[in-house]
């Protein structure tokens, strides 16, 4: 893939990024119209607490699930343009993968839509939606992020196309599989999806593999930039996982230093490696 193909991804994730944005902006509107604010309500209606190591500890709070998605928006936005920064002119089978990472948080805007179809009485059909797309984005992004560690580890094939085409689909299969019911969601407004104990499962084995691989490649290839670009991984994941489930005050906040930091660490030391390539 040439640097022009590639950079028209970095472009591509940053258009969606806008338009979570945009969209997230634009539906809060009509969401803090109403009395009480509709975030509270779908909050307050919750089956279930988010898993989180630190819900049992705060109470729910209906602006840091809101935080955790603008900041979700913000950061697919300003991560992706950063990567584009550095990566402009510099090849890196890597970070194509590790941009779809950033990327796919822009499919957090999806969480809007509980509050959304409250407001405006929509049916439960348009919440079904949005959870599937919603969990292609996350699928797509940490199969992505497993991607970019294969590839670091030492595989090295030049047609990229493909494995993007195979990516996508696997995440389509993901999302389309998965059982969901439109009219329950945990108090970080993910909707309740039948399998999520398997998806999990699914999804922590992937995150191993991935770190695992940035670790192998730190021995294959005789750099200790590689071990940093895993602890970067590492910190990105908890960062994840806390914007992913935030449904307090404080998981935002932690997820937006996590990520901040975890990119900064993958991007830095992924160009030190390639920059005199």
């Amino acid at each position: 893939m040439t640097l022009k193909e590639r950079n028209a991804f970095f472009r591509t994730g940053a258009c969606a990024a806008v338009l979570a944005l945009t969209a997230v902006t634009a539906s809060s509107a009509g969401i803090f119209r109403v009395n009480p604010p509709a975030y509270q309500v779908a909050v307050e209606d919750a089956v279930q607490r988010a898993p989180s190591p630190i819900s049992h500890i705060l109470r729910p709070s209906a602006r840091g699930v809101f935080a955790s998605i603008i900041i979700s928006a913000l950061y697919a936005l300003a991560a992706i343009i950063y990567i584009y920064r550095f990566f402009e002119k510099t090849q890196s089978p890597e970070i194509l993968y590790f941009s779809f990472f950033v990327s796919s948080f822009a499919f957090e805007a999806c969480r809007v839509m509980i509050p959304f179809a409250h407001v405006n009485e929509l049916a439960g059909i348009y919440v079904v939606i949005a959870g599937k797309t919603l969990f292609f984005g996350r699928y797509f992004g940490v199969l992505s992020l497993l991607v970019a560690g294969v590839y670091a580890s030492g595989f090295n094939a030049q047609i990229q196309k493909y494995t993007i085409i195979i990516l996508i689909s696997v995440s389509v299969i993901f999302a389309a599989e998965a059982p969901i019911d439109g009219f329950s969601w945990d108090a970080a407004l993910n909707v309740t999806n039948g399998y999520a104990k398997l998806f999990k499962t699914v999804e922590m084995s992937v995150a191993v593999i991935t770190l695992t691989s940035f670790l192998i490649s730190t021995l294959t290839r005789g750099s200790n930039a590689y071990f940093f670009i895993s602890a970067g991984v590492l910190l990105a994941l908890v960062g994840r996982g806390f914007l992913l489930n935030a449904d307090t005050w404080i998981a935002p906040i932690l997820g937006a230093l996590f990520l901040g930091t975890g990119t900064w660490l993958v991007c830095t030391k992924l160009h030190s490696v390639y920059l005199w390539l």
